[in-house]
């Protein structure tokens, strides 16, 4: 966790906040120095600035406007405002202190003088990750955790449909025609899950709930993370990158719920693809960009491996030429395993909570390395 202390002058602000608060830093200091008596601010400053601004083109990922409505009934001193498009965050984020959501980006930073911390209820913040804001004290937050439940469940709802050939039995359903024989008798055979191994590329919250599940139903689960932990727990085993090649090798079940970095860039291409068992699933949870789309496509179209479930894809939304609407050994899911029944309200406590630790100067909760990425 990471306090929220007077941060350095941006590029572009017209005045220091370190002056404004009425203390000195060096630019050293100013990064670690917490607050004097838990102020956030100056008590000269009326009131604390929070810009919502959770906005996107379909309306899935909006905030629900109860759940905002709630926020103003239960910070009454916090002035809340909820711009209906960018230009009006634009014109808001000079007055705010905090931003909930995507408002902020390269070109109107230098104009967000006051910012000191932005909330995203996303896990990845990639958009975010430009110079300017990587340098600078604003502090990052995502929504790290959020998702786990929901995630895991799908991933496993997934691994389910192709062990009992679900998808290939809709596909017949949809054609009006009774595949007894055809399920039974064409590749692959039908799967139990207790025995096999599902192999994990990343162990946090959602590789961490995806264990936990899989480990319940028989299955070996073997994690690889940045930094393995002596305990693997929740995982059987947990191997560092350098041993993804032989995770690949074993798993049947190949889950990726890593995040987006210069590592991990299609981290998953044709060599990696080569390395797999003939009757693995491929499953993308993470990040399309994780994954050489094309030669999976083409590893599918083969039968070099059995089968992928997407949800996730280099392109969103996935362009209609691609071959992988064509293929019956994909199940493709539109950017959808993160969501649940509680989960604006999830969001929205986490924010709640976050608010009241920025208010009484004390470290917030689920902090982004913002050099890292994650």
């Amino acid at each position: 966790m990471q306090g929220v202390g007077p941060p350095a002058e941006r590029k572009g602000s017209t005045r220091s906040k370190a002056c404004r608060s009425g203390l000195q830093f060096s630019a050293t200091t100013r990064r670690a120095v917490a607050r004097p008596h838990g102020l956030w601010h100056h008590s000269s400053v009326e009131r604390p600035h929070v810009l919502e601004f959770i906005r996107h083109r379909d309306g899935v990922w909006n905030l629900p406007p109860d759940q905002l409505e709630g926020l103003r009934r239960e910070f009454p001193s916090v002035a809340i405002s909820s711009p209906r498009d960018q230009a009006g965050a634009d014109r808001t984020l000079p007055v705010a202190d905090i931003v909930l959501g995507w408002a902020v980006n390269p070109s109107n930073f230098a104009a967000a003088s006051r910012l000191k911390w932005i909330q995203v209820t996303a896990a990845g913040v990639t958009p975010l990750l430009f110079p300017a804001l990587v340098e600078s004290d604003v502090v990052l937050t995502n929504g790290r955790g959020l998702h786990a439940t929901a995630m895991a469940e799908h991933a496993l709802g997934v691994i389910l449909a192709f062990a009992r050939k679900l998808h290939l039995a809709r596909d017949a359903q949809r054609e009006r025609r009774w595949a007894h024989l055809e399920l039974w008798s064409d590749p692959p055979a039908f799967g139990e899950l207790s025995g096999t191994t599902l192999g994990l590329v990343g162990l946090g919250s959602v590789g961490s709930a995806t264990a936990e599940r899989a480990r319940a139903l028989g299955m070996r689960v073997i994690a690889v993370r940045r930094r393995p932990a002596s305990d693997p727990a929740p995982a059987d085993e947990q191997w560092g990158p350098e041993s993804l090649p032989r995770l690949l090798e074993l798993s049947h079940w190949l889950v990726l719920a890593a995040p987006l970095t210069a590592e991990t860039r299609r981290m998953i291409g044709p060599g990696e693809i080569a390395r797999m068992r003939r009757d693995a699933v491929l499953i993308n949870l993470g990040r399309g960009q994780l994954v050489d789309e094309a030669a999976l496509a083409e590893a599918l179209a083969s039968g070099r491996i059995a089968g992928a479930g997407l949800d996730v894809f280099e392109d969103e939304p996935l362009p209609p030429e691609s071959p992988l609407w064509g293929l019956p050994q994909a199940i493709l899911t539109p950017h959808i395993s993160g969501l649940g029944p509680r989960y604006w309200e999830r969001a929205v406590d986490l924010f709640r909570q976050n608010l009241r630790r920025f208010l009484r100067g004390e470290p917030l909760v689920n902090v982004v390395d913002k050099r890292r990425g994650y």
